[in-house]
């Protein structure tokens, strides 16, 4: 009986692959040219950088009702700066 093969982490701003399964699977997911760890979106998802992180979330904000906004929500914004702040 083979194993089920799992589907890979992908970076949810930019699309890159990263190493590691994908996030439904509640691992962690790791870059893979610098092997840090990915923090999640406050969205959900994995994320490689600041910018795929701040891109990701925008998308999301922008596609509810309400939308197109200039700046992030508080919470969407706290989780950034609690993922790259000190970096």
């Amino acid at each position: 009986m083979m194993a089920e093969a799992r589907e890979p982490a992908v970076c949810r701003g930019c699309g890159m692959v990263l190493r590691g399964d994908a996030y439904m699977y509640g691992g962690s997911a790791y870059h893979p040219r610098t092997g840090e760890r990915c923090p999640s979106n406050f969205y959900g998802g994995f994320v490689c950088s600041e910018g795929c992180d701040r891109r990701a979330s925008m998308a999301m904000e922008n596609s509810m009702p309400g939308g197109p906004g200039r700046y992030l929500s508080d919470p969407a914004a706290e989780r950034l700066r609690r993922n790259w702040g000190d970096r």
